[in-house]
């Protein structure tokens, strides 16, 4: 008697989104990693920000017929994000860099936490480098780089624990758990947060802390914030080494202007906590410089100084109340969404 083959395992329940904007080339190889998951994730979302030739457009209708897109008209990553937290079906929504490609097991591992962790309103995962052929590459790897070890880390339960050696506020755990280039939120906590601030993630200006910001919030909600290293994915770094360093700097430029903005908003006790921790991001890059003199820092001492030097315009860059910037709370807009295709 021959057995019956095995049931298909049930999609996971999340909704995989992807935001991209103005590089028709990269969602592809994401995408396919998106579609060979294991088992299927529920719903794939493209979002394109402030579109301009269709070219995104075209590749899915030829390419992705089973992958939705919805444009997003105001640029900006954040206001990308909150298209796709609104436009979402799903009750998890994970965020993946177009420039990422996912194992096959990431969209399972992302959903299994949230069935673990009742209380987690964001799970971020591990992120490894895709290649490291050019020297941009090897020195962004050799600064940190986006991976965050092989053991899970559940936030704030295991904020006790010290950090690199040493006794740390919750805020740096939250600093050191993961990024957006693999984030998940628990999409009805994320709605009633406002979804991402698109004062950040705003340009060459402030090139990041959306990731950070929301990541905060949801702990200083009362949720957990899980990091998961089995839902791994693989992160195109920049090639060329200049290039690398503009990123670093830019990313510790609006990691000082994130942490201004923490600094307000932050209830209670915390608040102190976080002033603290801006301080000691604001003298880094010093005691990173008496590190280099020895010999023991992967960036040059040019690149130092231009990082202590940026942390002034990171001081003065998040701009509060500013008028042009759309800062709108993200709303569950099932019944309203923007033209797009499956």
């Amino acid at each position: 008697m021959t057995a019956s083959p095995p049931a298909p395992r049930e999609p996971s329940a999340l909704t995989a989104a992807v935001c991209t904007r103005s590089r028709p080339r990269e969602p592809r190889r994401v995408l396919s990693s998106l579609v060979a998951q294991e088992p299927a994730v529920a719903e794939i979302l493209v979002v394109d920000n402030a579109p301009g030739d269709g070219s995104t457009a075209r590749l899915l209708r030829d390419e992705f017929p089973g992958v939705r897109y919805v444009a997003e008209p105001v640029p900006g990553l954040d206001n990308a994000r909150n298209r796709g937290l609104a436009a979402a079906t799903q009750p998890v929504v994970a965020f993946i860099d177009d420039d990422a490609v996912a194992d096959r097991g990431w969209g399972a591992a992302v959903s299994r936490v949230f069935r673990e962790h009742p209380a987690a309103g964001a799970c971020t995962g591990r992120v490894e480098a895709l290649t490291l052929e050019g020297g941009g590459q090897r020195l962004f790897e050799a600064n940190g780089g986006y991976g965050r070890g092989v053991r899970r880390i559940c936030l704030p339960r295991e904020a006790t624990r010290p950090l690199h050696g040493w006794p740390v506020p919750l805020i740096a755990w939250a600093v050191s758990v993961g990024n957006g280039c693999s984030l998940a939120l628990r999409r009805d906590v994320a709605l009633r947060l406002g979804g991402f601030d698109p004062r950040l993630d705003n340009g060459a200006e402030l090139p990041g802390g959306g990731d950070l910001d929301v990541l905060w919030r949801v702990l200083t909600a009362g949720c957990e914030v899980v990091y998961e290293p089995r839902a791994l994915a693989w992160h195109e770094h920049r090639h060329d080494r200049e290039a690398a360093i503009d990123q670093i700097i830019g990313h510790q430029r609006a990691l000082i202007a994130w942490l201004t903005k923490a600094c307000v908003h932050t209830p209670g006790r915390k608040r102190f906590a976080v002033l603290l921790f801006l301080a000691w991001r604001l003298l880094k890059p010093g005691a990173r410089l008496l590190r280099r003199a020895t010999g023991h820092d992967p960036l040059p001492a040019r690149a130092l100084l231009r990082m202590w030097g940026n942390c002034a315009r990171g001081l003065t860059g998040y701009r509060f109340g500013a008028a042009g910037i759309a800062a709108e709370p993200v709303s569950d807009v099932h019944a309203a969404r923007q033209p797009e295709h499956a």
